[in-house]
């Protein structure tokens, strides 16, 4: 009888572990990796919120351009005491108010006691609900504020050209206004004249406490401090310049409607210390603030 030959057992070798070199080369190995991706995912996270701060400010841009186009002039900074927005009675409204008909309103008051609040002018907003006037790069808390110096509608994201679109404050004695109402006429070059952008607020007050306050404002690089209260209102707390916060520029929006990113030194300021973004106070040349593009002698 033909038997058949035995099969050899197969042998299996037990599984290979790591030793201890090649477990701390992987491991260098992964840090290097999330070394080099840990940049490029900050990077393109601050990408996109610029895009959204550009966007932002492209929305404020179109709503101005609508809110001219309808009154024939521009908002003011604040309305004179005595006057209300019209379509919600808030009182000495600054000018996220005239812009909130067409980007949707800056605040909307919660319950009974805000309300009044609201319509007796007795607190200054003190936060903002609409992120359009939000920079996306700033933290929520910043917007968030109950009192004091980081009351966010007053603080927050952008300012406006308020010298040459729409100085409410008074001129001197007799009562007069600075540069207010301005006329759509008034203007002959809309796509060089700026009407937002990217906002520090006072200069000094920015160093000293990281607060943007007044950031509602946005001061060309030479401010007029014979009819504007510059010296007491701004001057003494620093100017209120743009702030090139997003990779060394600062979003702008036009009269036009269209927005992009600009350096400080494109916008006509003279730069004094770059890494805080200070600017020099009355230097510089205020041909894309003025409507006329052209550097003129008046600041208004």
């Amino acid at each position: 009888m033909q038997t058949r030959p035995l099969r050899r057992a197969r042998r299996y070798a037990a599984p290979r572990a790591f030793t201890l070199i090649e477990l701390l080369v992987v491991i260098a190995i992964m840090g290097i990796l999330i070394s080099i991706l840990l940049p490029t995912m900050a990077g393109a996270r601050n990408a996109a919120k610029a895009t959204l701060d550009l966007s932002n400010l492209r929305s404020l841009g179109q709503g101005l351009e609508m809110y001219a186009s309808e009154e024939q002039s521009f908002p003011a900074l604040r309305l004179p005491r005595g006057e209300v927005h019209e379509s919600t009675g808030r009182p000495r409204a600054r000018w996220h108010w005239a812009l909130g008909d067409y980007v949707g309103r800056p605040y909307s008051p919660r319950g009974a006691e805000e309300y009044d609040d609201f319509l007796n002018g007795r607190n200054p907003t003190p936060r903002l609900d609409n992120r359009v006037f939000m920079d996306p790069s700033h933290h929520l808390e910043d917007f968030m504020g109950t009192g004091g110096d980081i009351e966010a509608l007053r603080n927050g994201s952008y300012g406006y050209n308020y010298q040459y679109l729409g100085n409410s404050r008074n001129e001197g004695p007799d009562g007069g206004f600075a540069n207010y109402p301005v006329r759509e006429s008034k203007i002959f070059f809309a796509s060089e004249t700026i009407s937002f952008a990217d906002s520090l607020g006072n200069q000094n007050r920015r160093l000293e406490g990281g607060l943007r306050q007044h950031a509602y404002t946005l001061d060309p690089p030479r401010l007029d401090t014979e009819h504007n209260s510059a010296q007491s209102f701004a001057q003494s707390d620093g100017k209120s310049p743009a702030d090139a916060r997003h990779l060394g520029r600062a979003n702008v929006a036009f009269l036009d409607g269209h927005a992009t990113p600009m350096t400080l030194e494109e916008m006509g300021y003279v730069v004094e210390d770059r890494e805080n973004n200070i600017v020099a106070n009355d230097a510089g040349d205020n041909r894309l603030w003025n409507g006329m593009n052209a550097d003129k002698d008046a600041t208004r």
